[in-house]
């Protein structure tokens, strides 16, 4: 756990050491001892239904197979809190567990450097400008995507 500041708001950034499953028992306890309401709430999950490359950033909703927002949700008794989505591709794997725990290709790395970049500053969009203006920028943006070729001045 860490307190930060962020867009001069202060942040308390948790990371569970439960099994994701349970991640849910970890978020109602900090939100407890922090008297912290559920509109205050940014989680930031995997998600395998999302390519490489793709980011979501929802205002509230439903778990969409995702265990642990199934456990946050069912310890809160809520799904009015918001969340940034980070594709890991997969979602046709013979064994899921083992992509979404195992490493990377050499050749996705430095797509997953961007990736990991883009959904810090999701987090730091929705808590300095609001989650419509994260969803606005990231919702529809593929880092996976070739960049356009630059115009070379003479």
């Amino acid at each position: 756990m860490a307190r930060l500041d962020c867009a001069g708001r202060e942040v308390l950034l948790v990371e569970p050491r439960t099994y994701m499953n349970r991640s849910g028992l970890t978020v109602r306890a900090v939100m407890a001892e922090f008297d912290s309401r559920v509109e205050n709430l940014l989680v930031v999950v995997d998600d395998v239904n999302l390519p490489l490359g793709r980011l979501r950033v929802r205002r509230e909703g439903s778990d969409g197979g995702h265990r642990g927002l199934k456990s946050i949700i069912e310890a809160l008794g809520s799904t009015a809190f918001a969340r940034v989505r980070v594709g890991v591709g997969g979602a046709g794997a013979d064994d899921l567990t083992a992509h979404v725990l195992g490493k990377f290709e050499r050749q996705e790395r430095v797509l997953v450097a961007k990736v990991i970049g883009a959904a810090a500053e999701a987090v730091e969009r929705v808590i300095g400008s609001g989650i419509a203006a994260a969803m606005n920028t990231y919702n529809n943006m593929d880092l996976a995507a070739p960049e356009p070729p630059r115009a070379v001045e003479e």
